[in-house]
């Protein structure tokens, strides 16, 4: 980085105070945790996801795969998203978007519909870690770095270890349509922050 880009960095970082930097931390965190319980979640409720739609073990696995495929299409396009239409929006929209893609895949009634609202799960819940990233980057001083990306990452670590549990433990009581349900509420809280 140049000595103008630090201190453009440095300027942008001390408008916000130490409460605004971690209540942003603690939404884009929460954010982010949230499209990562989605991602594993999956892989324990697809027994029963293959039973209710009359799946073979192939068909089923489409869920899974469909949606890292749409991830890995749209994650690389967050920096273009971002220049043309601002963070807050497509965070906001990503947030939206993933939100009522999980409410769409709790009351799929066909593996082809369930496949659909998993892939436009995967696409709006994509730009979430990249831009998550960069907004703490920027939020933060540099010598703070080193902490909010520790925060960030333990944040988004816990969410494929949780979503999996409670999905399991939801799926045993009712049905594998709650592991999702259980996301929305969430997702709810994370766009109004």
């Amino acid at each position: 980085m140049t000595d103008a880009a630090n201190a453009l960095a440095t300027a942008a970082a001390t408008e916000y105070t130490p409460l605004q930097r971690a209540m942003i931390l603690a939404t884009v965190t929460f954010a982010t945790m949230l499209y990562g319980m989605t991602v594993l979640i999956v892989t324990v409720i697809l027994p029963q996801m293959q039973g209710t739609l009359s799946a073979t073990t192939d068909q089923i696995s489409w869920v899974m795969t469909l949606n890292i495929v749409a991830t890995a299409v749209v994650t690389p396009m967050t920096g273009w998203f971002t220049q043309n239409f601002g963070r807050r929006r497509v965070m906001l929209f990503g947030v939206m978007g993933f939100t009522i893609s999980t409410v769409f895949c709790g009351i799929a009634g066909s593996l082809e519909t369930l496949i659909l609202y998993r892939v436009f799960q995967g696409a709006f819940g994509a730009p979430l870690v990249p831009l998550a990233n960069a907004i703490i980057l920027d939020v933060y001083p540099r010598h703070q770095h080193g902490m909010a990306t520790a925060v960030f990452g333990m944040g988004v670590v816990i969410g494929p270890v949780v979503g999996p549990v409670f999905g399991g433990i939801l799926t045993e009581l009712y049905n594998w349509r709650w592991a999702f349900f259980m996301i929305v509420p969430f997702g709810v809280l994370g766009f109004a922050g």
